[in-house]
């Protein structure tokens, strides 16, 4: 965190503090359910920021463009060029808050920087862990509305959309009502089509089959053609196995680690 400016107050001195964007999630999770008893384990705190946050219900569904460079080619769930010789495949569950901050932070950056030159693709694959947590079948459901919209050609927009109106788990975001409002809202053509395709759920078994079938437990899982998952979903991280895989120099990040602002108050000792 980097403290932006200070001043004493009548009870402590107030500091305006940014933060990551992954800190800020957690700093969000801490102030709507309070301080927690130390020591937490490290999986425990991971549970806690990604479980669902009961107090929270959705907001209006809001239009969410496109930040990816136009004229990038779209296949189905493949985004680049179809021939690229590298491939970023991305398992993902479109209920999973840190597949969305990948989504609206990261991902930007790397298809600026490695899809628009032609030499890598992203593939998005479905791993539903988000159901199997907290029950319900919003993470199935989304990923069904999706592969509706492929079979469109919209499945990158609709992606966009979709993690574009995250909300807490299980909290209803993604009902059946509000995944058909999407597609109406982002301009599916054949909307009769697309409605009867996702309430009749036309490619859960799909959705569910490589799913199951994929061997990973945990979301976002990232792997680099057919390597190992990496060890974080970081444009850092990302963009060095990206960097190794081209066998090129590093790329700089296209843009600044996004950050959110908070008001931190420290109170002198004897105050009440």
């Amino acid at each position: 965190a980097t403290t932006v400016m200070s001043g004493q107050g009548r009870y402590g001195t107030l500091q305006l503090t940014t933060v990551s964007a992954a800190d800020a999630v957690i700093l969000g999770w801490l102030f709507e359910n309070g301080p927690q008893p130390l020591p937490v384990p490290l999986a425990e705190i991971a549970h806690a920021i990604t479980g669902p946050a009961t107090s929270r219900t959705p907001g209006p569904i809001v239009a969410h463009p496109a930040t990816r460079p136009a004229g990038i080619a779209t296949n189905g769930r493949t985004l680049g060029n179809a021939n690229a010789p590298h491939t970023i495949n991305l398992w993902e569950d479109f209920q999973c808050s840190n597949c969305g901050i990948f989504t609206r932070d990261m991902e930007p950056q790397i298809v600026a920087n490695y899809v628009a030159t032609g030499k890598v693709k992203v593939v998005f694959h479905d791993l539903l862990v988000i159901d199997g947590n907290v029950g319900g079948t919003e993470s199935l459901d989304a990923a069904n509305a999706a592969r509706c919209a492929s079979d469109q050609g919209m499945f990158w927009p609709y992606h966009d959309w979709v993690f574009g109106n995250q909300y807490s788990e299980g909290s209803g975001a993604f009902t059946k009502d509000r995944l058909k409002t999407i597609g109406q809202m982002l301009g599916i053509k054949d909307l009769s089509t697309f409605n009867s395709c996702v309430d009749s759920g036309s490619h859960n078994s799909d959705v569910t089959a490589e799913s199951s079938g994929s061997g990973y437990s945990s979301t976002p899982t990232i792997v680099i053609d057919n390597g190992t998952p990496l060890g974080a979903y970081d444009y850092a991280t990302v963009s060095a196995a990206m960097d190794s895989a081209l066998g090129q120099a590093a790329l700089p990040s296209l843009a600044p680690t996004p950050t959110a602002t908070f008001l931190t108050y420290t109170v002198k000792s004897g105050d009440t």
